[in-house]
């Protein structure tokens, strides 16, 4: 009877030393899965972290480049003090500095040789004209973005015939900034009226060029009309 019961009581010790095994060991794999999971989280974290980083520094450097190109359009735009025109006067061909000038009339400015000044007219309206010889002049006008090009020139041909009854539409073959332009010329004895419409970057310019056949001042008239840019 003894021997029973030591027997069962050490069966029973042993079962419960099984058992006490068995929770060490669900606790230590409980333990360690959840470290694991832990360091998984970490790294996950850190990834997301450096991603986050990158593309921080990416939106920078694409920020930094669009200023950098910003900063050098508005750089082009200033425009220098003067510059050089080369121009023909009864086939004499003549060279000299012109002076940056803005209108006090309207929204643009333009490179003016020494010979030349500027002048309000009305508004709408400025007069480049000779120094020596106002009757040798170019009248200047920025029409409005929404103006009708072919009512326009229905107008400048009317005006023409003011001079002379008769005339005609001229053809530039050699001036890139005219290639587009509608171009007619009235003459009267010495005289001769040459009118011009035209786009030029999102402006509508029209010019009209007043000057003689003895002394043919329309080529440095040009040549400074072809500076003519918005303000």
């Amino acid at each position: 009877m003894l021997k029973t019961i030591k027997f069962m009581a050490a069966c029973f010790l042993a079962i419960l030393l099984l058992a006490a095994c068995g929770t060490s060991g669900r606790e230590a794999n409980l333990t360690n899965g959840s470290g694991a999971g832990e360091n998984q989280e970490e790294k996950n974290s850190t990834a997301k972290g450096d991603k986050v980083v990158e593309e921080e520094n990416d939106t920078n450097a694409e920020n930094d480049e669009k200023q950098s190109v910003d900063q050098e359009d508005a750089s082009q735009k200033i425009r220098l003090f003067e510059m050089n025109l080369s121009y023909e006067v009864n086939k004499e061909k003549k060279e000299d500095t012109a002076f940056l000038r803005s209108s006090d009339n309207q929204d643009y400015s333009l490179y003016i040789l020494p010979e030349f000044e500027l002048t309000g007219e009305e508004p709408n309206k400025d007069v480049l004209y000779l120094k020596e010889n106002d009757r040798h002049f170019m009248r200047i006008e920025i029409l409005p973005s929404e103006t009708d090009m072919d009512d326009s020139v229905s107008t400048i041909k009317e005006q023409l015939t003011a001079v002379n009854s008769e005339v005609t539409q001229l053809q530039v073959k050699h001036s890139k900034w005219l290639e587009n332009a509608h171009i007619y010329q009235a003459e009267k004895d010495d005289e001769v009226v040459t009118a011009y419409l035209l786009k030029k970057d999102d402006q509508i310019l029209k010019l009209t060029i007043f000057t003689t056949k003895e002394l043919n001042y329309l080529d440095p008239f040009l040549k400074m009309a072809e500076t003519i840019e918005k303000k």
